[in-house]
């Protein structure tokens, strides 16, 4: 009688083990999708032109400004050029850069925008944050888009066409939430006289589960179901496996690397190097509010 209920724990508990690994493993799957291809580190700078195709003077200028909106808004506004994205969806590879980046300051707002914008592939896309997007809707950065970047950069004019299209968001959050911009604009040269410096932040490249993390779950698993035994039976225990099952199908979200639990998402950056601006904050809170397209 007590080897026959034994075996039966033991089938059920290999039954409720492979159940969790493939739970884990789905959402390792998943996250492979999105990780699976490398984005640039950020320089440390708002201003990240990896394409090279902005003349010093502007970038100086946008940059400088977004300083100024991170030190008095505390928002952190990314700009970045990259040549191409490989084959990737401009929107997938943004919010790669957004999510890993961190951009937003770590407080309970988190308020980031990343324009970023593939010279090669002709593609652009802005990610707004989550506390922007009352004021910055999809519609509303679409239209400043076409109004501003698109025929600047259909004419080759790309610094003045981040320039523009950059201030018309601000202008836009000035103008809706009632703050001035006069000082967001003024041009301070001791803001911007800094060397990019490679952000000190940590990276989150987990992609699946490791064998410490098997044996974890395996040995959590076996502890509930054999410590259902001594409360009379194995309905408790059925309880505890269904609530073990859905902690770890929400936990895979986040994945096993092999440093143990990550966040959700591509996480955030823990801030960073960098002069006047100073890295960003490891906000990372994007959902895929925006716009974006091609010129």
């Amino acid at each position: 009688m007590m080897t026959s209920l034994i075996t039966r724990r033991l089938k059920f508990a290999l039954l409720a083990v492979l159940a969790c690994v493939c739970l884990l493993q789905a959402g390792g799957v998943a996250r492979a999708q999105t990780q699976d291809f490398q984005v640039p580190q950020p320089t440390g700078n708002a201003v990240n032109d990896f394409a090279g195709v902005m003349d010093a003077e502007t970038k100086r200028r946008l940059e400088n400004i977004l300083i100024n909106l991170k030190r008095e808004q505390q928002i952190e506004f990314a700009v970045v050029t990259v040549k191409t994205t490989e084959g990737r969806e401009i929107f997938d590879y943004a919010l790669a850069v957004a999510r890993r980046w961190g951009i937003g300051p770590a407080n309970d707002e988190k308020q980031g925008l990343l324009l970023i914008v593939a010279i090669d592939d002709r593609k652009y896309q802005t990610l707004v944050s989550r506390h922007l997007q009352g004021e910055l809707t999809d519609g509303t950065v679409g239209s400043l888009q076409r109004q501003y970047l698109i025929p600047a950069f259909r004419a080759g004019n790309y610094g003045q066409g981040l320039m523009d299209t950059a201030r018309s968001y601000i202008d836009t959050l000035a103008e809706k939430r009632g703050f001035s911009t006069a000082s967001i604009y003024q041009d301070n040269q001791a803001n911007t006289s800094q060397t990019p410096q490679s952000s000190r932040r940590r990276t989150n490249t987990g992609g699946g589960m490791s064998g410490c993390g098997l044996a974890i779950i395996i040995i959590i698993v076996l502890i509930v179901l054999f410590s259902s035994r001594g409360r009379g039976g194995g309905g408790s225990g059925c309880l505890n496996l269904l609530f073990l099952g859905s902690m770890l199908s929400g936990g895979s979200r986040g994945g096993w690397s092999s440093g143990g639990w990550s966040g959700g998402g591509f996480g955030g950056s823990s801030g960073g190097g960098g002069g006047g601006f100073g890295g960003f904050g490891g906000g990372g809170d994007f959902d895929g509010g925006g716009a974006g397209g091609s010129w």
